[in-house]
């Protein structure tokens, strides 16, 4: 499937096991492979209140993504493969 951003903007991301974390708000692109590299997922009002950063998804954690929702693995939460971004929400 091929979907322009304004597609997946908004999108509810969920932990595989079903935690919801927030919503995609935006994608970082690797420039020379032309593939997306990170999602900017804007969290969850339960996270925002234990910080007031953006989570960073590494597109390797992505288990699915389709025009419902993207699932990611459920080590995301809690592992130092998720960055913060220091742009307040």
């Amino acid at each position: 499937m091929i979907c322009g951003f304004d597609k997946i903007k908004n999108l509810p991301t969920y932990t595989k096991s079903g935690d919801f974390l927030g919503k995609i708000d935006g994608i970082e692109i690797n420039c020379q492979t032309q593939v997306v590299a990170r999602y900017i997922i804007k969290s969850s009002k339960i996270i925002n209140r234990l910080t007031s950063h953006k989570l960073i998804v590494s597109a390797s954690q992505v288990i699915s993504l389709d025009n419902k929702k993207m699932v990611v693995e459920d080590s995301t939460i809690g592992n130092t493969r998720l960055a913060r971004q220091g742009v307040a929400s």
